[in-house]
């Protein structure tokens, strides 16, 4: 505990300080100058060695299990006092800046015995694993010439998860317009399938190949393996966790808006039962959750994005490719989030890109710079400066469009997207792909 003197004793020193003063001219108040100085001494000495024998009131943070970006949260204070005389008690807790920083409760009355319970309302701004600080207690002695500062460590760390409303909740989810303006129709599945159905007896005309030598050997007769249609596919989610990722938008940054639309998109793919995996890189490899089906794949994505930020790196994608190639032999289909440079940058994602293509199905999503958005705006009175300005984003964009329309050209599906607003294009797209078959 540290014991700190209160305004009460420094107005009480302060007046026996001007009493003295007076007295230096007017001999006669040196006598009461003296007194008051000694029940001063006396009465703060007393107070000061009561206060050391005080014993600190007793304070608990309480937090809900899950903290959630952009949502509400009651973090409750349970503060007791078991022995000592009623007081006024305030607390400081440190929170860190992302749960809006020091909460400051004032002047609690706090009786002897007394559990009383203080809710205050928090609403987290960013996603990740943010540590706690520690929290302070603070009271005055019993004669009130101090004050009292006790510390509570910290309690560890918090997580706070990206958005968690269900997919279907997103607004324009509607797959119905995309699939006409891409002209994709929905198909009837061909071929065997690879997804195994059942056993049954060895028919003249079967395929040797469909043959089960272990099951034949078991019933002492041929037994040959059914298959249908692969209904069930793997989703394997790659998100740039390099430089380009670390702008600011709408006070989130580009990759917080890539993760919130891989968990959303996570779990739309849980609802149709497919397995689901992440992938984090830029210069190297950052996270890898292998595919997964249900709420562990979706868990696995979140426990795997919280500690995830940018790293002041350009993405090698040949990292990905490499992945990709190690651990997803089967084909998949492969959502690249990413923010690219035009020129070389743009140029190596194609290549990379188009190596993936020829095992997996590609969806490329690109988070396109708002700086873009000025060609759409009509400005009349428009000045030389920003009419160099205009003309260099549009190069900008045509050496854009013209890097997607390659990237398109190899059969990759293609998404320009403001990073704000990404997740219901995406979710969209994938139910379109799923929908025609395209998988």
């Amino acid at each position: 505990m540290t014991i700190l003197p209160s305004q009460l004793l420094v107005r009480v020193a302060a007046t026996v300080a001007l009493v003295a003063m007076i007295a230096v001219p007017m001999p006669i108040l040196i006598t009461p100058a003296l007194a008051m100085l000694a029940i001063l001494i006396a009465r703060a000495g007393a107070d000061w060695v009561t206060a050391r024998r005080e014993l600190a009131p007793s304070l608990e943070r309480v937090l809900p299990d899950r903290l959630v970006k952009g949502r509400p949260a009651t973090i409750t204070y349970k503060l007791s006092r078991p022995n000592g005389e009623a007081t006024m008690v305030s607390l400081l807790d440190e929170l860190p800046a992302d749960l809006g920083g020091d909460l400051i409760i004032d002047d609690v009355r706090l009786g002897r015995g007394q559990t009383i319970e203080i809710a205050r309302e928090r609403t987290p701004a960013r996603r990740g694993t943010r540590e706690l600080g520690p929290m302070f207690v603070l009271w005055r002695s019993r004669m009130g010439f101090f004050r009292i500062r006790a510390k509570v460590p910290s309690a560890g760390s918090v997580a706070i998860l990206p958005p968690a409303s269900a997919p279907q909740r997103h607004s324009g989810l509607t797959h119905r317009w995309l699939r006409d303006e891409l002209g994709i129709r929905p198909r009837a599945a061909r071929g065997e399938g690879t997804e195994f159905e059942s056993l049954r007896e060895y028919v003249a005309g079967d395929d040797p190949r469909h043959v089960d030598w272990h099951a034949s050997a078991r019933r002492g007769r041929l037994i040959v393996r059914q298959h249908q249609t692969e209904r069930h596919h793997t989703v394997m989610i790659a998100v740039d966790t390099g430089r380009l990722m670390a702008g600011q938008i709408e006070a989130s940054s580009k990759l917080d808006y890539a993760i919130d639309c891989a968990i959303a998109l996570a779990r739309a793919s849980k609802e149709y039962g497919d397995r689901v995996g992440f992938i984090a890189f830029d210069r190297e490899l950052r996270v890898f959750a292998r595919p997964r089906t249900g709420f562990s794949g979706v868990g696995a994505i979140v426990r795997a994005t919280l500690a995830l930020s940018p790293f002041p790196f350009e993405p090698n994608y040949r990292v990905l490719v490499e992945t990709l190639a190690r651990h997803q032999k089967r084909r998949a289909l492969v959502v690249v989030i990413t923010d690219f440079v035009e020129g070389s940058a743009s140029r190596e994602l194609e290549e990379y890109l188009a190596v993936l293509a020829r095992r997996h199905f590609v969806m490329l999503v690109a988070m396109r710079d708002r700086l873009l958005g000025e060609l759409d705006e009509h400005d009349p009175s428009i000045t030389r400066e920003r009419l160099y300005r205009r003309l260099a984003l549009q190069d900008l964009a045509a050496e854009r469009e013209a890097a997607l329309a390659r990237i398109a050209a190899f059969g990759a599906q293609t998404l320009d997207l403001d990073p704000a607003r990404i997740t219901a294009p995406v979710l969209n797209r994938y139910l379109a792909i799923r929908q025609a078959a395209l998988l």
